[in-house]
């Protein structure tokens, strides 16, 4: 010991190393100056010291942070210094290298020598590790002075040499022997990191990590310019030992309290390598692989398109990525998986020709290692890691690391976007970039030492595994990750060991601390680098953003609850972040009205003393239909339910991890005996709003269980047949509890599940007129109102009966009753019929809509003019494009109006959102003086229209057959203006042209039971326009069909707008003529109808057939009403009469033709005679004539 004290005492350095000490400082203020002093004081080790006394500046032992969280919070708060501490650790480690130079001996008049080596007295330069290795390497013996020493002094190196030191075994009565050697990276041809390998070490023996674990000596490692934290090495060691400084000096400090000797020889000996590297080649601490370094890796860049590269390199991008995935695993060491083909010419020319190397391209990234808190000897803070590439590395990292550590690496997102929530993720899916010592490879196990040459475990290879909670506490070297910025919060991965990859672990907020602990003391015992090429841990930071209204996240970390109001649907899914073992997460959907209700605002309380009019008790039920569940096996274990192409099921229940689904609202996680909670049923008091709602299990999932899934709409959600009741669970009130529970943290064996979820509205405007919930018919009673006002009445939108809950065809019908003396006035004002081709249009001479295109999906607008006649169609909407005239308003002229929600062949797109409507309804007052009857009957007749007061002709004409087998005809002198038949939408006739003919702005509608719509302009009888317009019953031109027996055969004809005038109309029932030859014809028919009518609207003065036979001269002449025998006698008189008369005329022509031969001459010369007496005559007339005029 005291010769220790005086040979340090006694060296001086010279000038040459003045110099250099000169070069590394940096100005300091007086604060850096007293750090300086004591990091001086810190190598100045004294021989008598035990193992905690040597630096009394040291951060502190063992968990520093966890016995005080504020002086965790003070140190995270304080990394806005960083970078001042950056600096004055630099100055300080300046200083230090200056106060441990200890090279000595060395010619202060010569500078031939670098840094990194000895000047000998002749003139020679040799290493500095030659010094005193009792080897006469200078030839004139000045390396080799006496007393000389290898102890207290700095070596430095040459990037890409390697040098040898060894130290000597002390002799017993230099016991306790103490050394300290300095190894620096002066910067520059002299390195930036410096690598040290132990080729052989033994200090004493090794008992304990935690207490008093080297008895016999020690070796110490530390850092310039970071306070020692005072871990312990100690044992042997079985290969070489790597390790790594952060800064530029490491320090070793070597301390043997007794020396000893067993069969395998004396427990000391150091034999070392070291050599100094630049930064840019610590690729795997700093990242940056360059595609020069690495010729036989291709960056992916290289693939793309001559265009694709321009434009990346025009927007100055920089790909990172690189095609095998492989890196290097140690400074400037390449263990890629290719590196067997970089001599292999073809395999190389077959590759693409790497990119032209610049400063952007690179293989990865320049890693972001954070920022070191000051006062601290490895605790780092990161923020906003979704900009750079953030890595977390143990301290010396890939070196091995500290003994006695304690070190926290927070990380921080705070730059967030609107709407969104950060989560921070880390991970490292390569495995041989993780090691942390563990039980296997400790010295208690021994499994890596060498093995005896008979033992039969010769050739076992060791294959590294990652280790878990319980099994990091032997030696008590792991990384913890908390699910928040402090040790208090959830612990969700406590890992150590490595060579697998490390399990994705995501926080649930935007920060995350990981916390690396290790044990005082420890030995290399199962640390060969042959054996594991890297040390420590690096691990990979990722940022998520999730919605921030989603259900993917706990907003509390404790109790983790989830809430889902409201009256839609959606996906809900296992949160996004890990959860800690043993946790309870519960996700509460109860359904909620988002608006008020009809009968809130209208229905008198009387309606509940009705029977049968009683709403539910709960407006809600929740639909849930699992997609997926999954529980993965425990972590290292192989999944046996996927075993094969097909797979085998596990027959035994694994509740490790479950899915509870409970038909109610828990205020509470339940604790039960048994899976189900059966027992435990009553206890669990159910939160909604109805006492009578029971809280029990309905569903439970665990792994290797078969429950009720709808797992199909996992590979087409959107054409999969629709979930039905039997493969999903709906509850008994407006409430469900899903109970996530976990016994294992989520990062090592995920819990997976997908599921939808949907609040099933039982509401329904109006009163019931049946019963259950598929009912969908409902009233509304004016008498059973107390207000007058309009209301609002909606579409159900109960999910059942539509095509996602697997109903075909939906039919409700809305009715409402006015009063004696009221009408109804409904007013759509929002219909929606989606993916179905459809649009209505309004009719401007009658103020109608009717439908075009799919009519599927429609809502239509009938009228009963009668308490027991038939509903009269007045209008049509759908809309499925936004071309739809809406509102529609109609105001009826009866009592009874109905509105019917029709959709048929429904598909799973169909639901209440696609398909709905909204309307207002309100009783108005009539006119009192209508009391006329319109409603007729018979075999024929003729209206007036124009009959009664104004104000009232607008009510309908009702016409009805006196039977159901005969159909009815209506006649109209009018202008056709349009017909509208819903049966064929798209076959609709317009003849808007017309309108300006008409005389009047009165318009004529005839109406069928099926909805038939004609618009006519009527005419007056006296009009000179010879134009008429018909109508026939429905089913008319359907003959013959089965199908029309109960159809109704009534026409509607309403007069609208109306006017003053002559304008009539007239009908007569038809029955279709027979169709077989052998039948007989009927008696009175018109022939261009193919009908037989009535005999009592024959020759009635009107006409009823467009022809007129019913009233032409022939049908109607009294002769023709006369008996068939009469009839046949007056037709023998006449034939009789016509032959007689057709004889005496014959004979006449004939007696004739025989005497004109005798009296031929005497008629020639009477001719003369007879021609004088003629002109006498004429003579004498004229002389009258003449007189006459005078």
């Amino acid at each position: 010991m005291a010769e220790w004290r005086g040979h340090h005492s006694k060296w001086q350095p010279n000038e040459r190393h003045k110099t250099v000490t000169q070069m590394l400082q940096v100005p300091t203020t007086a604060t850096t100056a007293r750090t300086r002093t004591a990091t001086t004081q810190c190598h100045a080790i004294k021989a008598s010291s035990n193992n905690n006394s040597h630096c009394h500046l040291r951060q502190r032992q063992r968990h520093p942070f966890v016995t005080s969280t504020s002086t965790l919070t003070l140190l995270l708060s304080l990394a806005a210094t960083a970078a001042i501490a950056t600096a004055a650790a630099a100055a300080a480690a300046s200083t230090s290298t200056s106060a441990s130079s200890s090279t000595g001996n060395l010619n202060a008049g010569n500078s031939g020598c670098s840094l990194s080596e000895f000047n000998c007295s002749n003139g020679r330069c040799v290493p500095l590790s030659k010094f005193c290795n009792n080897n006469n390497d200078c030839g004139d013996g000045s390396d080799e002075p006496r007393f000389c020493t290898r102890c207290n002094r700095t070596y430095y190196g040459d990037i890409g040499q390697t040098y040898a030191l060894e130290l000597h075994r002390p002799k017993q009565d230099r016991v306790p022997f103490v050394c300290v050697l300095t190894f620096t990276a002066a910067g520059g041809q002299h390195g930036d990191v410096v690598q040290v390998t132990l080729d052989s070490f033994t200090i004493g023996r090794f008992t304990s990590y935690v207490h008093e674990g080297c008895p016999d000596g020690f070796m110490q490692i530390a850092e310039s310019a970071r306070t020692p934290i005072g871990g312990m090495w100690c044992g042997s060691s079985w290969g070489p030992v790597l390790f790594y400084s952060e800064t530029r000096s490491l320090i070793f400090t070597i301390k043997l309290n007794r020396l000893a000797r067993d069969q395998s020889g004396y427990n000391f000996d150091f034999r070392i390598r070291y050599k100094v590297l630049s930064k840019d080649s610590s690729v795997t601490r700093y990242g940056g692989i360059k595609l020069a370094e690495l010729n036989q890796w291709h960056n992916r860049s290289s693939f793309l398109n001559q265009q694709q590269q321009q434009q990346q390199q025009q927007s100055g991008q920089e790909d990172f990525t690189n095609s095998s995935g492989a890196r290097s695993d140690r400074y400037g060491q390449d263990f890629s998986l290719f590196s067997a083909y970089a001599n292999n010419k073809t395999f190389m020319d077959s590759l693409e020709k790497p990119l032209i190397k610049d400063e952007h391209n690179y293989t990865e990234p320049k890693y972001y290692l954070g920022d070191l808190i000051p006062g601290t000897y490895c605790s780092r803070i990161f923020s906003d890691c979704d900009k750079k590439p953030c890595r977390l590395q143990s301290p010396n990292y890939p070196g091995i690391y500290p003994r006695n550590l304690t070190c926290y690496y927070a990380v921080r997102q705070h730059d967030v976007p609107h709407g969104k929530h950060a989560l921070i993720l880390v991970k490292q899916p390569k495995g041989n970039l993780v090691w942390i010592s563990t039980q296997e490879t400790a010295g208690g196990s021994n499994k890596m030492s060498p093995l005896p040459s008979g033992s039969g475990d010769k050739d076992k290879k060791f294959e590294p595994k990652l280790k878990t909670w319980n099994d990091c506490d032997y030696i008590q070297d792991y990384v913890t990750v908390y699910d928040g910025y402090t040790t208090r919060d959830p612990i969700i991965l406590k890992f150590c060991g490595g060579g697998q990859a490390v399990p994705a672990s995501v926080s649930s907020g935007p920060e995350l601390l990981v916390e690396f602990s290790t044990s005082p003391f420890g030995t290399f015992t199962g640390t060969s680098s042959q054996l594991l090429p890297l040390y420590g841990f690096q691990l990979e930071v990722e940022v998520q953003f999730v919605d921030i209204q989603s259900p993917t996240y706990s907003k509390n970390k404790k109790p983790c609850e989830f809430w889902i109001r409201g009256a839609g649907r959606g996906i809900l899914e296992n949160p996004k972040h890990s959860l800690a073992p043993n946790s309870t997460c519960l996700y509460h959907l109860q359904g909620m009205g988002v608006f008020k209700t009809f009968d809130h605002l209208s229905l008198s309380r009387r309606t509940n003393s009705q029977s049968g009019l009683h709403q539910p008790l709960s407006r809600f039920k929740v639909w849930i239909s699992v997609l997926k569940f999954n529980l993965d096996p425990e972590f290292g274990q192989i999944d046996e339910t996927s075993v094969g192409a097909i797979g085998v099921l596990q027959t035994q229940e694994d509740c490790s991890g479950m899915l509870r689904i409970w038909d109610g609202t828990l205020r509470d996680p339940p604790v039960c005996k048994d899976l189900n909670c059966i027992s435990e049923t009553s206890s669990y008091s159910a939160l909604g709003h109805y006492a009578h709602n029971t809280t029990n299990v309905i569903a439970r999932f665990c792994r290797g269980t078969i429950p009720r899934t709808c797992d199909r709409s996992n590979i087409n959600e959107t054409y999969a047949r629709p979930c039905t009741i039997s493969e999903s669970y709906v509850s008994s009130s407006d409430a469900i509890t899903l109970e996530l529970r976990n016994t294992e943290s989520t990062v090592l064996r995920p819990l997976d599940f997908k599921l939808k979820y949907e609040f099933i509205d039982l509401h329904q405007d109006g009163l019931p007129q049946g019963g259950g919930e598929l009912d969908c018919n409902r009233k509304f009673v004016s008498s059973l109102m107390d207000r007058k006002d309009p209301a609002i009445f909606r579409s159900v939108r109960n999910i059942f009966l539509f095509g996602r809950g697997g109903t075909r065809h939906l039919k409700c019908v809305y009715r409402f009753e006015a009063l004696r003396g009221e009408r109804v006035r409904i007013k759509l004002r929002k219909v929606t019929t989606a993916n179905r081709p459809c649009y209505a249009r309004l009719d401007e001479d009658i103020n109608r809509s009717f439908c075009y295109g799919d009519t599927n999906v429609r809502v239509e607008i009938f009228e009963r003019p009668y308490p027991d006649s038939i509903l009269l169609h007045r209008g049509c909407v759908c809309n499925s494009s936004n071309q739809t005239h809406l509102p529609v308003e109609y105001t009826s002229t009866g009592r009874d109006v109905e509105v019917h929600f029709i959709a048929h062949n429904m598909t799973t797109l169909d639901d209440p959102d696609t398909a709905n409507f909204e309307g207002m309804f309100e009783f108005v007052k009539a006119p009192t003086s209508c009391k006329d009857g319109r409603r007729k009957f018979g075999p024929s007749g003729t209206i007036d229209m124009t009959f009664g007061d104004i104000e009232c002709r607008s009510r309908p004409w009702l016409i009805e057959p006196s039977n159901g087998n005969k159909f009815l005809y209506v006649r109209l002198k009018a202008i056709f203006l349009s017909k509208h038949n819903p049966k064929k939408t798209l076959n609709a006739t317009h003849l808007q042209t017309n309108s300006w003919r008409c005389e009047t702005k009165s318009r004529a509608v005839l109406t069928t039971s099926e909805g038939l719509t004609i618009v006519a302009c009527p005419l007056s009888p006296d009009s000179n326009a010879y134009e008429f317009v018909e109508i026939f019953s429905s089913g008319w031109n359907e003959r013959p069909n089965f199908a029309l027996i109960n159809r109704s055969k009534a026409i509607s004809v309403e007069f609208l707008r109306p006017s003053n005038g002559e304008y009539t109309f007239n009908w007569m029932e038809l029955v279709p003529r027979p169709t077989l030859s052998i039948a007989e014809d009927c008696q009175f028919k018109c022939a261009e109808l193919g009908a037989c009518v009535n005999a009592s609207v024959w020759c009635d003065g009107v006409r009823h057939c467009p022809s007129g036979d019913d009233e032409a001269f022939l049908q109607c002449s009294a002769l023709m009403k006369l008996p068939a025998e009469i009839l046949a006698t007056l037709c023998l008189l006449f034939v009789l009469s016509c032959c007689a008369f057709a004889a005496f005329a014959y004979k006449k022509i004939k007696r004739k033709l025989r005497g004109s031969s005798v009296l031929q001459t005497r008629l020639k010369s009477l001719s003369s005679m007879d021609t004088a007496v003629l002109d006498e005559k004429e003579r004498a007339r004229n002389v009258v004539v003449v007189e006459t005029k005078a």
